[in-house]
């Protein structure tokens, strides 16, 4: 398997720039794994990945790729209204290079968006989530729905056991157990019991309806010309199953196109982050999404 992390001011388009956002990303840099690689090798690729259709839906001003509602919590998730829906105009101009581009988009649509908030939660929902990223997929422009976010998956084995760590692994990671759809089939996974030393959830069960009332789900953001560019946007959502209300949103931005080995340059897996983001979070990991949930939905105190 490839592993490359490469911070965006290691990328030519930033050298020499005594700008603030590379300074804030140089952090990420300092931080990489003593494993990352200066280069990928040259790989053989599969051809690139097209759109071809493309879907209007409510929870955004753009059609977005038929793709990214081609299931029933892909097509949920797009047609979530949000308080705060990005603008029909993404301010996007012609003569704006794909830095510009993206330190806009980080600047005006970017952020974490908290309407209301829940405490004492003991689990949560995660309704739709992501599966396993490939190598090949991390490589492509346009073949997974939101590369930045999903790359995080490709840490994680594709099983309940696994990903429910994220949100029950104590001692920073506080809820009690962790939920989410069950694999072909209409009933749900409940995992609880974590294995600090595995790092995975020992119990799981299976139930017809989730118990928990909270949930999280999100959706890749399509704004005009972002891929092009080497730009992709997610919204992670978290919403009250008993009323649909919206309870937060992160809305976030990643660039990649700068490295060498790779088809067009894109590797997803080392994409820059926007500049409020890399100053919390050095390297990659699931600390972001959980910290961003848990500030919605504070965890009940264990014992």
């Amino acid at each position: 398997m490839l592993r490359r992390l490469v911070c965006v001011s290691e990328l030519p388009w930033t050298r020499g720039s005594a700008c603030l956002f590379c300074s804030v990303l140089l952090l990420v840099c300092m931080s990489a794994p003593a494993r990352a690689e200066t280069n990928i090798r040259e790989v053989h690729q599969p051809p690139p990945y097209k759109w071809t259709k493309f879907v209007q839906v409510d929870g955004q001003p753009e059609p977005v790729p038929e793709e990214w509602v081609a299931t029933p919590e892909g097509r949920f998730a797009h047609s979530i209204k949000i308080p705060n829906p990005v603008p029909k105009d993404s301010g996007y101009n012609r003569w704006m290079s794909a830095k510009d581009y993206f330190l806009h988009l980080c600047e005006k649509e970017a952020g974490e968006f908290i309407f209301k908030r829940a405490e004492n939660v003991e689990g949560v929902l995660f309704m739709r989530p992501p599966q396993e990223p490939s190598d090949y997929d991390l490589m492509d422009r346009y073949k997974l729905e939101a590369p930045s976010f999903e790359r995080l998956f490709q840490a994680y084995r594709a099983d309940i056991s696994r990903r429910g760590a994220m949100f029950v692994e104590p001692p920073t990671h506080k809820f009690v157990f962790y939920e989410e759809p069950a694999p072909g089939s209409s009933e749900f996974l409940r995992a609880s019991d974590i294995d600090e030393k595995l790092a995975r959830l020992n119990t799981v069960v299976r139930s017809p309806e989730p118990s928990s009332r909270y949930a999280i789900t999100w959706r890749g953001v399509r704004r005009s010309h972002d891929r092009e560019k080497g730009i992709a946007g997610t919204e992670i959502i978290v919403l009250d199953r008993q009323t649909n209300q919206v309870m937060g949103v992160l809305r976030e931005f990643g660039i990649t196109g700068q490295t060498r080995g790779t088809r067009d340059g894109i590797w997803w897996l080392n994409a820059g982050f926007c500049p409020r983001f890399a100053q919390r979070y050095k390297t990659l990991s699931s600390r972001q999404l959980y910290e961003f949930v848990s500030s919605v939905l504070t965890p009940r105190p264990r014992p």
